[in-house]
């Protein structure tokens, strides 16, 4: 088709522009595969490129009253087709970047859930152990580990010497890393009884419970 000329007569023109409804199909087919090509390239989905060729039509009918002759049919169509794919095109850009924005801010919801949990599972995890510990030992971890007071604080506290306070701290933290140490392995070995191999997930936990306890003493 020679795209600087018109597939359609003067006649069919004059009648496009009254309304005419088969000199409007006559030009919808003689151009709807041309634009629709075209249309596609611009990174368009078949779907959407449909879309746009008929939007594409429909504001040719609309304003055929301001086509000013039939060889200026298809410049129309072909500016129009161009503008809209290229909205499209952005739209889309923008669409998939708040998708992944949303991922993302789902993916850090999801952390930060996760983080929460397993800072409570420590927690509760470590006043266990805590509790089974002698008396004096376990008022020292707590004033110093957990309220951050002074060895003279504690000393003066307690009624007893700052090397007290020092020994009882040392033991307190050692039966603490010790028992902690055993449950990292019973998370190991029951793992390997129920699996056949370690749950990833189940082992992953223990040791962050473990390297926060560590800080800890």
């Amino acid at each position: 088709m020679d795209l600087k000329g018109s597939p359609i007569s003067i006649d069919e023109f004059e009648r496009f522009q009254l309304g005419d409804e088969q000199a409007f199909q006559k030009i919808f087919e003689c151009y709807k595969s041309i634009l629709y090509g075209r249309v596609r390239r611009l990174a368009c989905s078949a779907a959407e490129a449909e879309e746009i060729v008929q939007e594409v039509f429909i504001q040719l009918f609309l304003k055929r009253s301001d086509i000013p002759a039939a060889e200026a049919i298809f410049p129309f169509l072909y500016i129009a087709s161009k503008r809209m794919a290229i909205s499209n095109f952005r739209k889309e850009v923008i669409r998939k970047e708040y998708r992944l924005e949303s991922k993302g801010d789902l993916y850090d919801t999801s952390s930060c859930s996760q983080t929460k949990l397993e800072q409570k599972e420590y927690e509760q995890l470590l006043d266990k152990v805590i509790d089974t510990l002698p008396a004096q030992q376990k008022l020292v971890y707590r004033m110093n580990k957990l309220e951050n007071r002074s060895y003279k604080e504690i000393a003066e506290h307690i009624g007893i010497s700052r090397h007290t306070v020092r020994n009882h701290l040392a033991a307190a933290c050692n039966s603490i890393k010790l028992r902690f140490q055993k449950i990292l392995f019973s998370f190991f070995a029951l793992s390997l009884l129920q699996y056949g191999h370690p749950n990833t997930t189940a082992f992953k936990v223990a040791v962050q419970i473990f390297s926060a306890v560590s800080k800890k003493i």
